[in-house]
């Protein structure tokens, strides 16, 4: 589970991720270089060969328990706007330093206040790594 904080600090949206895409976003976040690049890397590379740039990510919406996110790139002032998993939107924009953005309708249906509700989704997280191993 990845957690998200709201600007106010008052609120966290979680996202339940496997356990690859989490390993990407913990190797990301560190700075630490894979002994090969992982997909999230070879990705990158072939956005920086194309003159393009990560401008940000947002979780845009929530469809039937499923978080869409918008990976935005840009070259010379063109915005190239993709619809991708919220785990790869992260996994870019911790390796690229870039906002990561929630918009206000998703948090306020699926945001959690800070303190017991979060222990409940860490709960649940737990079980769902135990279920698949």
């Amino acid at each position: 589970m990845v957690t998200l904080e709201s600007e106010d600090r008052k609120k966290v949206l979680p996202i339940f991720i496997s356990k690859d895409q989490a390993m990407s976003i913990q190797l990301g976040s560190s700075g630490k270089e894979p002994t090969r690049p992982l997909t999230h890397d070879v990705f990158l590379q072939v956005v920086e060969d194309q003159d393009l740039k990560v401008e940000s990510v947002t979780v845009d919406d929530l469809f039937k328990g499923t978080f869409t996110a918008e990976l935005r790139l840009s070259r010379e002032g063109r915005i190239f706007p993709y619809d991708v998993r919220p785990s790869d939107a992260i996994a870019l924009a911790v390796r690229t330093d870039v906002d990561i953005y929630v918009s206000e309708d998703v948090m306020k249906r699926a945001g959690k206040k800070k303190g017991d509700q979060m222990e409940d989704s860490r709960k649940l997280a737990l079980e769902r790594f135990e279920n698949e191993e």
